[in-house]
């Protein structure tokens, strides 16, 4: 890649990254691994893309993991158009390692310095880098000192309605998901129990998978009736 650069929680990095390519549009800043994906296929040559994956605060190991495949997937992508990859987590430490120590340029670590003043970065060489995912992994403590530190100014490279609005809709799409994914979890899980009811009693089933007896007892309930509100409608149906 032409410049991997991995910061923290700041989006006023768009500076560097409208430096080094001027033709930056919000086309090119991505929240997804899907759109990172399009975005590096659609690039010219010694183009930004930034990927935004911090707008979803305490990232999950799930989500980082989707990071990690997306760059390993498109690293041979981005060598041959030599682009300048920017991307945006919360958690150094949570990259994987590869990428982390051999395929970046270098670290922003950005930070709030006193009374919450925003904006504060500290710089990390390749050889910083490396040293401190190596020192600080384990605790997730930055052991290693910077280069040098600084501070962006306030400023947008790109609209900022337009990247606020993006984000918006970004985020709402992904707690829509989670919650569809957690229902669908949910109504399987008691599926299980209600068969499992037919085996076994309803104590060992709480005991198996760690839920009290009272909650078994009210999926339990909650499937009877359920089944005997559809049984009445279609007898009434019938009728």
């Amino acid at each position: 890649m032409g410049y991997g650069f991995y910061y923290r929680w700041n989006r006023r990095f768009w500076e560097i990254a409208f430096f080094l390519d001027s033709t930056l549009t919000i086309d090119r800043v991505v929240f997804t691994p899907q759109e990172f994906t399009d975005a590096i296929v659609k690039a010219g040559k010694y183009q930004a893309i930034i990927y935004d994956e911090a707008y979803r605060g305490l990232s999950s190991r799930q989500a980082m993991s989707q990071v990690n495949k997306a760059l390993v997937s498109m690293m041979a992508e981005i060598r041959q158009k030599n682009l300048y990859i920017f991307i945006v987590i919360p958690c150094f430490f949570e990259l994987d390692k590869y990428m982390a120590l051999w395929r970046s340029r270098a670290l922003l670590h950005v930070y709030t310095g006193e009374k919450f003043k925003r904006g504060f970065f500290s710089f990390f060489s390749i050889e910083k880098k490396k040293r401190l995912y190596i020192k600080g992994k384990k605790l997730y403590e930055y052991l290693e000192s910077p280069n040098f530190r600084g501070r962006f100014v306030k400023g947008y490279c790109v609209d900022e309605e337009q990247y606020r609005a993006r984000k918006l809709e970004v985020l709402k799409d992904t707690e829509t998901k989670k919650d569809k994914r957690e229902t669908t979890w949910i109504n399987q899980r008691n599926i299980l129990i209600v068969e499992l009811t037919h085996f076994i009693s309803q104590q060992e089933i709480a005991d198996c998978i760690k839920l009290d007896k009272r909650t078994i007892s009210d999926i339990i309930i909650e499937d009877r009736e359920s089944k005997e509100e559809q049984r009445l409608k279609r007898q009434n149906f019938e009728i």
